[in-house]
């Protein structure tokens, strides 16, 4: 965020709808995420979307990234990063429910799996008691698609904007395949769409040591688009 403001972009990271202060709190009292859907989640990031005087930039990791993309044309955005876009129903496998029923949390390992493969084991660590927190248990349908994602009744199906869309993939992540996923079903939403690959990182890409040149690269393609 200190770095989009540098560069004059007003920058927010809203957390999802119940999310406590600190990490610690999160895994204290999970409860606050219990029956908080998809709906619901989504509705809460168009709100903040809309709450903006100009039009926002979109930007989303995991599924988030395809958070982004389904909300891209209901609040008109200016454009879109999708960071490793993937659909739910593609994570591994959640076996660890100590935050109790409705909530999940993961382990160390399967943090290391589905995050921290392409770190060492020490990072993947030090990573995993700085952000992961308990999150919804949800049904979700294998493969998720964006235009099933969030159908709200007052949610427009489609409208005459569209935007410039930057897909970031990690090659590392074992989601590469959803990477031509998110591509196709951009185009159904947005004019434009470009893919950046990372080679040999991983799905921490976002939040781990490597961060800057993410987020720069996101920069540059911003700058060039004008946004």
């Amino acid at each position: 965020m200190k770095l989009f403001a540098a560069h004059g972009y007003a920058a927010v990271a809203p957390g999802w709808p119940g999310d406590e202060p600190t990490v610690r709190a999160a895994r204290a009292g999970p409860r606050a995420r219990y029956g908080r859907g998809i709906v619901e989640v989504s509705e809460h990031y168009a709100q903040v979307a809309r709450s903006f005087t100009a039009r926002p930039v979109l930007i989303g990791h995991g599924f988030g990234g395809v958070l982004a993309l389904t909300l891209a044309v209901e609040i008109h955005a200016a454009g879109v990063i999708a960071i490793d876009a993937m659909p739910v129903g593609a994570m591994a496998p959640i076996r660890d429910l100590a935050a109790g029923l409705g909530a999940a949390a993961l382990t160390r390992d399967e943090f290391r799996e589905l995050y921290g493969c392409a770190v060492s084991r020490a990072e993947s660590d030090r990573l995993y008691e700085r952000w992961a927190i308990p999150a919804p248990q949800w049904a979700l349908p294998d493969p998720l698609r964006p235009d099933t994602l969030a159908q709200r009744p007052d949610a427009p199906a489609a409208n005459s904007s569209r935007c410039p869309v930057l897909l970031v993939v990690s090659g590392q992540s074992r989601q590469r395949a959803v990477a031509r996923y998110a591509s196709a079903e951009a185009r159904a939403l947005v004019a434009a769409s470009e893919v950046v690959v990372f080679p040999d990182r991983g799905p921490s890409l976002v939040i781990d040591g490597g961060w800057r040149p993410v987020a720069e690269s996101c920069l540059s393609w911003m700058d060039a688009y004008e946004l």
